[in-house]
């Protein structure tokens, strides 16, 4: 799973503001609910984070004999969001302990309704026998990322690793907490081939297909938070800087920056050109380089987020 932050926003919320990020609740923990109860549990694929965790041990306690798969993703989120408390701050503990416990109750809410569904008019036998499991993992992960990212564009979080990463990133400083977080979640994921492994599918499969899942929730996530179009940086390194930046400014439209450089080979001073653009604005930048510099250096790279006049949202772009 990814690690999320809560947005902050200027001043104090408005009633629309809080309708807003209540119906982002509640309308992705429904979403949510539907993939986990639909393609998730039926085929004991596992997510990454406390809700893989509460999953591997659901389906080892008999899918809700011992408990309901939302109260167990709860009671293990408790001591989680407790850490949190002690570690980050309230806002972040008390905003994840909603977000979690809405997550949880749509779970069981749905269950018994969207469990018949599945036998009814989902797993039904094809002709040539059952469906290819690959196409639920992969409509259960982009359905699993609609849901959570509705949530965290709402403010909230489901809590569960994000929180626990985060607070051992302040401790110790080996990591990132990306890597911590890709790590944890694989070492979930491997667990099941072990806990899954007098299961009808093997236990090595289904780990595949989770990771196939959670790369595609993951991706959906930040598609939902940061849009389809990323901008992009390109630096510029040239002798004809002056030119190439009064392009740029008349031509596209973009603010230029000149940053001092010094070639360490060379041992020359040199002016270094910054500027963002959009996707779709960097062939013309590569033809204004081209026809003012031929030798000149360029590098693109993926801006993920931009906060500015000229960037004030995705519309931008």
């Amino acid at each position: 799973m990814v690690s999320i932050g809560l947005r902050k926003k200027p001043g104090k919320a408005s009633w629309l503001d809080w309708t807003r990020d209540i119906a982002a609740l509640l309308i992705g923990g429904l979403i949510a609910a539907f993939a986990v109860n639909i393609f998730y549990v039926p085929l004991k694929l596992t997510m990454g984070g406390i809700s893989g965790v509460a999953s591997i041990i659901f389906q080892l306690t008999g899918q809700g004999r011992f408990l309901p798969l939302g109260v167990l993703f709860f009671i293990l989120n408790v001591p989680v969001l407790l850490i949190g408390w002690r570690t980050i701050n309230l806002r972040f503990v008390w905003r994840s302990l909603i977000g979690s416990a809405v997550y949880s109750v749509m779970i069981d809410l749905t269950e018994p309704t969207l469990n018949r569904w599945f036998h009814d008019y989902i797993n039904i036998p094809l002709e040539n026998g059952k469906a290819d499991p690959l196409i639920y993992c992969v409509f259960g992960g982009i359905l699993y990322g609609i849901g959570l990212g509705l949530i965290f564009r709402g403010g909230f979080t489901t809590g569960g690793t994000d929180v626990l990463a985060a607070a051992i990133m302040r401790k110790i400083k080996t990591f990132s907490m990306g890597q911590f977080l890709m790590v944890l979640d694989t070492t979930i994921v491997l667990a099941s081939v072990v806990a899954y492994f007098n299961n009808d599918q093997p236990g090595i499969l289904l780990a595949m297909y989770s990771f196939i899942a959670m790369y595609l929730t993951s991706k959906t996530i930040d598609i939902l938070l940061e849009g389809f179009d990323y901008c992009r940086t390109a630096y510029i390194i040239s002798e004809q800087c002056e030119q190439i930046a009064e392009r740029v400014l008349h031509d596209l439209n973009r603010g230029v920056t000149s940053l001092r450089g010094k070639g360490m080979y060379t041992g020359q001073d040199r002016n270094v050109l910054l500027c963002v653009l959009s996707k779709k604005q960097i062939p013309d930048l590569k033809d204004i380089v081209s026809d003012i510099d031929p030798n000149a250096f360029v590098i693109v790279v993926e801006a993920r987020e931009v906060l500015g006049e000229g960037f004030g949202n995705a519309t931008d772009f």
